[in-house]
Protein backbone atom coordinates (compact mmCIF):
# COMPACT_ATOMS: atom_id res chain seq x y z
CA UNK A 1 0.00 0.00 0.00
CA UNK A 2 1.20 3.07 -1.10
CA UNK A 3 2.12 5.78 2.09
CA UNK A 4 0.50 9.02 2.21
CA UNK A 5 3.16 10.39 4.09
CA UNK A 6 6.65 8.48 5.47
CA UNK A 7 9.31 9.09 7.46
CA UNK A 8 12.65 7.48 7.39
CA UNK A 9 15.88 7.92 9.82
CA UNK A 10 14.79 11.19 11.19
CA UNK A 11 17.01 12.81 13.28
CA UNK A 12 16.43 16.42 14.86
CA UNK A 13 18.90 18.57 17.37
CA UNK A 14 17.87 21.28 19.35
CA UNK A 15 20.16 23.29 21.48
CA UNK A 16 22.15 20.60 21.76
CA UNK A 17 20.45 17.91 22.39
CA UNK A 18 19.30 15.21 19.83
CA UNK A 19 15.29 15.17 20.08
CA UNK A 20 14.72 12.43 17.33
CA UNK A 21 17.32 10.17 16.83
CA UNK A 22 16.48 7.85 13.48
CA UNK A 23 12.84 7.82 13.30
CA UNK A 24 11.04 5.98 10.59
CA UNK A 25 7.44 5.67 10.24
CA UNK A 26 4.71 4.83 7.02
CA UNK A 27 1.34 6.58 7.36
CA UNK A 28 -0.89 4.70 5.34
CA UNK A 29 -4.35 5.08 3.83
CA UNK A 30 -7.12 3.93 6.26
CA UNK A 31 -5.16 3.78 9.31
CA UNK A 32 -4.86 5.39 12.69
CA UNK A 33 -1.35 5.45 13.79
CA UNK A 34 -0.72 6.79 17.52
CA UNK A 35 2.12 7.72 18.67
CA UNK A 36 3.06 7.23 22.48
CA UNK A 37 5.46 8.03 24.90
CA UNK A 38 6.76 9.67 28.36
CA UNK A 39 7.35 13.60 28.34
CA UNK A 40 9.86 14.57 26.26
CA UNK A 41 10.36 11.46 24.55
CA UNK A 42 9.98 13.52 20.92
CA UNK A 43 6.19 13.11 19.83
CA UNK A 44 5.72 16.73 19.59
CA UNK A 45 8.63 17.12 17.51
CA UNK A 46 8.13 14.44 15.19
CA UNK A 47 4.84 16.36 14.32
CA UNK A 48 6.48 19.27 13.91
CA UNK A 49 8.74 17.68 11.60
CA UNK A 50 6.64 15.46 9.88
CA UNK A 51 4.30 18.36 8.49
CA UNK A 52 7.12 20.22 7.13
CA UNK A 53 6.89 23.09 10.40
CA UNK A 54 10.83 22.03 11.15
CA UNK A 55 13.81 20.75 8.79
CA UNK A 56 14.93 17.49 10.19
CA UNK A 57 19.13 17.83 10.80
CA UNK A 58 19.04 13.87 8.91
CA UNK A 59 16.44 11.76 7.34
CA UNK A 60 13.42 12.27 4.77
CA UNK A 61 9.97 13.09 5.11
CA UNK A 62 8.06 12.74 2.14
CA UNK A 63 4.15 13.66 1.24
CA UNK A 64 2.25 11.89 -1.51
CA UNK A 65 5.69 10.49 -2.56
CA UNK A 66 7.32 14.06 -2.98
CA UNK A 67 9.79 15.72 -0.39
CA UNK A 68 7.56 17.85 2.32
CA UNK A 69 10.23 20.24 1.63
CA UNK A 70 9.33 20.78 -1.65
CA UNK A 71 5.45 22.09 -1.57
CA UNK A 72 4.03 25.49 -1.43
CA UNK A 73 2.15 25.74 1.49
CA UNK A 74 -1.05 26.23 0.15
CA UNK A 75 0.17 22.93 -2.30
CA UNK A 76 1.43 21.02 1.31
CA UNK A 77 -2.32 22.42 3.19
CA UNK A 78 -4.57 20.17 0.16
CA UNK A 79 -2.48 17.22 1.38
CA UNK A 80 -1.76 17.21 4.92
CA UNK A 81 -3.79 19.08 7.80
CA UNK A 82 -2.54 19.34 11.38
CA UNK A 83 -4.09 20.44 14.82
CA UNK A 84 -0.99 21.78 16.72
CA UNK A 85 -1.24 21.79 20.40
CA UNK A 86 -1.89 25.34 21.10
CA UNK A 87 -3.00 27.23 24.39
CA UNK A 88 -3.83 31.09 23.23
CA UNK A 89 -7.71 31.10 21.85
CA UNK A 90 -7.55 33.74 18.91
CA UNK A 91 -9.73 36.97 19.66
CA UNK A 92 -12.00 38.60 16.99
CA UNK A 93 -13.26 35.51 15.46
CA UNK A 94 -15.95 33.23 16.53
CA UNK A 95 -15.86 29.54 16.22
CA UNK A 96 -17.66 29.30 12.96
CA UNK A 97 -14.63 32.28 10.83
CA UNK A 98 -12.13 29.84 13.02
CA UNK A 99 -13.40 26.54 11.35
CA UNK A 100 -13.91 27.93 7.95
CA UNK A 101 -10.37 28.76 7.89
CA UNK A 102 -9.66 25.09 7.76
CA UNK A 103 -10.80 25.84 4.30
CA UNK A 104 -8.62 28.68 3.13
CA UNK A 105 -5.64 26.64 0.97
CA UNK A 106 -8.46 24.04 0.09
CA UNK A 107 -11.79 26.15 -1.62
CA UNK A 108 -15.33 24.52 -1.62
CA UNK A 109 -18.13 25.60 0.22
CA UNK A 110 -16.32 26.70 3.25
CA UNK A 111 -19.57 27.73 5.49
CA UNK A 112 -21.72 24.51 4.58
CA UNK A 113 -18.07 22.69 5.78
CA UNK A 114 -17.55 24.31 8.73
CA UNK A 115 -21.39 24.05 9.68
CA UNK A 116 -21.20 20.07 9.33
CA UNK A 117 -18.13 20.10 11.52
CA UNK A 118 -19.37 21.78 14.14
CA UNK A 119 -22.43 19.81 14.18
CA UNK A 120 -20.24 16.46 14.64
CA UNK A 121 -17.95 18.37 17.43
CA UNK A 122 -20.62 19.32 19.68
CA UNK A 123 -20.03 23.13 18.56
CA UNK A 124 -23.12 24.42 16.98
CA UNK A 125 -24.18 25.97 19.86
CA UNK A 126 -21.27 28.25 20.56
CA UNK A 127 -20.66 29.05 16.99
CA UNK A 128 -20.84 32.37 17.14
CA UNK A 129 -19.19 32.86 19.98
CA UNK A 130 -15.66 34.46 20.06
CA UNK A 131 -12.87 32.36 20.71
CA UNK A 132 -10.85 34.11 23.37
CA UNK A 133 -13.72 33.34 25.61
CA UNK A 134 -13.72 29.32 24.88
CA UNK A 135 -12.69 26.92 27.42
CA UNK A 136 -9.59 24.97 26.43
CA UNK A 137 -11.78 21.57 25.61
CA UNK A 138 -13.92 23.98 23.74
CA UNK A 139 -11.20 25.44 21.82
CA UNK A 140 -9.48 21.94 21.03
CA UNK A 141 -12.71 20.93 19.69
CA UNK A 142 -13.29 23.81 17.44
CA UNK A 143 -9.24 23.25 16.66
CA UNK A 144 -9.88 19.73 15.62
CA UNK A 145 -12.62 21.21 13.43
CA UNK A 146 -10.94 23.43 11.46
CA UNK A 147 -8.43 20.59 10.85
CA UNK A 148 -11.24 18.42 9.74
CA UNK A 149 -12.53 21.09 7.62
CA UNK A 150 -9.24 20.97 5.97
CA UNK A 151 -9.84 17.34 5.00
CA UNK A 152 -13.52 16.96 4.09
CA UNK A 153 -14.28 16.09 1.03
CA UNK A 154 -10.93 15.49 -0.85
CA UNK A 155 -10.81 13.13 -3.71
CA UNK A 156 -7.18 12.29 -2.81
CA UNK A 157 -5.76 10.95 0.86
CA UNK A 158 -4.56 13.45 3.16
CA UNK A 159 -2.99 13.14 6.76
CA UNK A 160 -4.31 14.33 9.37
CA UNK A 161 -2.00 14.84 12.24
CA UNK A 162 -3.11 15.30 15.76
CA UNK A 163 -0.95 16.89 18.41
CA UNK A 164 -2.82 15.65 21.59
CA UNK A 165 -6.17 16.39 20.55
CA UNK A 166 -7.93 14.89 23.36
CA UNK A 167 -6.03 16.14 26.25
CA UNK A 168 -8.09 19.10 27.61
CA UNK A 169 -11.45 17.08 26.99
CA UNK A 170 -13.85 15.45 29.09
CA UNK A 171 -14.70 11.54 28.22
CA UNK A 172 -18.08 11.68 26.11
CA UNK A 173 -15.62 13.59 23.92
CA UNK A 174 -12.62 12.26 24.11
CA UNK A 175 -14.48 9.56 22.59
CA UNK A 176 -16.50 11.65 20.10
CA UNK A 177 -13.59 13.38 19.01
CA UNK A 178 -11.09 9.84 18.02
CA UNK A 179 -14.48 8.48 16.97
CA UNK A 180 -14.60 11.04 14.40
CA UNK A 181 -10.35 10.73 13.57
CA UNK A 182 -11.70 7.03 13.00
CA UNK A 183 -14.41 7.72 10.33
CA UNK A 184 -11.83 10.59 8.61
CA UNK A 185 -9.41 7.25 8.12
CA UNK A 186 -11.66 4.97 7.03
CA UNK A 187 -12.80 7.42 4.13
CA UNK A 188 -9.32 6.60 2.58
CA UNK A 189 -7.18 9.09 4.17
CA UNK A 190 -4.08 8.58 7.09
CA UNK A 191 -4.27 9.67 10.80
CA UNK A 192 -1.60 10.38 13.16
CA UNK A 193 -2.79 11.29 16.80
CA UNK A 194 -0.04 11.97 19.57
CA UNK A 195 -1.99 10.56 22.73
CA UNK A 196 -1.19 9.86 26.51
CA UNK A 197 -4.25 7.83 27.34
CA UNK A 198 -3.22 4.40 26.97
CA UNK A 199 -6.84 2.88 27.09
CA UNK A 200 -7.93 5.32 24.09
CA UNK A 201 -4.95 4.09 22.17
CA UNK A 202 -5.56 0.26 22.42
CA UNK A 203 -9.27 1.61 21.38
CA UNK A 204 -8.77 4.11 18.63
CA UNK A 205 -5.25 3.44 16.48
CA UNK A 206 -4.66 0.75 14.38
CA UNK A 207 -1.00 1.09 15.09
CA UNK A 208 1.30 2.27 17.45
CA UNK A 209 4.55 4.07 17.35
CA UNK A 210 6.39 4.28 20.92
CA UNK A 211 9.04 7.00 21.37
CA UNK A 212 11.29 6.95 24.49
CA UNK A 213 14.54 9.39 24.69
CA UNK A 214 13.23 10.18 20.89
CA UNK A 215 14.07 6.97 19.33
CA UNK A 216 11.59 4.47 18.38
CA UNK A 217 10.68 1.86 21.16
CA UNK A 218 7.80 0.11 19.82
CA UNK A 219 6.17 0.49 16.38
CA UNK A 220 3.33 -1.93 15.27
CA UNK A 221 -0.01 -3.21 15.79
CA UNK A 222 -1.73 -2.02 18.54
CA UNK A 223 -2.45 -5.28 19.82
CA UNK A 224 1.37 -5.85 20.07
CA UNK A 225 2.48 -2.57 21.13
CA UNK A 226 -0.13 -2.39 23.20
CA UNK A 227 1.74 -5.15 26.02
CA UNK A 228 1.70 -4.36 30.02
CA UNK A 229 5.44 -5.48 29.70
CA UNK A 230 6.63 -3.23 26.72
CA UNK A 231 4.60 -0.18 28.27
CA UNK A 232 6.02 -0.69 31.73
CA UNK A 233 9.61 -0.81 30.28
CA UNK A 234 8.70 2.52 27.59
CA UNK A 235 7.32 4.66 30.57
CA UNK A 236 9.30 2.96 33.77
CA UNK A 237 6.26 2.51 35.51
CA UNK A 238 4.27 -0.20 36.16
CA UNK A 239 1.54 -1.19 33.92
CA UNK A 240 -0.84 -4.14 34.14
CA UNK A 241 -3.50 -5.10 31.75
CA UNK A 242 -7.10 -5.76 33.85
CA UNK A 243 -9.95 -8.18 33.07
CA UNK A 244 -13.34 -7.76 34.40
CA UNK A 245 -17.01 -8.72 32.94
CA UNK A 246 -15.64 -8.88 29.48
CA UNK A 247 -13.82 -5.27 29.73
CA UNK A 248 -10.17 -5.06 29.36
CA UNK A 249 -8.36 -1.64 30.89
CA UNK A 250 -4.31 -1.17 30.65
CA UNK A 251 -3.83 0.21 34.37
CA UNK A 252 -0.73 2.20 35.49
CA UNK A 253 0.85 1.81 39.13
CA UNK A 254 3.69 3.43 40.53
CA UNK A 255 6.63 0.77 40.64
Amino acid sequence: MTAVLEAEGLVFERGGKRILDGVSLRLEPGKVLAVIGPNGAGKSSLLNVLSGWWKPDAGTVRLAGRPVSSFAPAERARLCAVMRQVDSRPAGICVQEAVELGRFAVGGDAAAISKEMLRRMDLVEISERDCANLSGGEWQRASFARAAAQVFGSGAPVALLLDEPVSSLDPAHQHQLLAEARRIAAEGHAVLAVLHDLNLTAMYADEVLALKAGRVAALGAASEVMDAAKLSEIYQCRVERLERDGLKALVSLPR
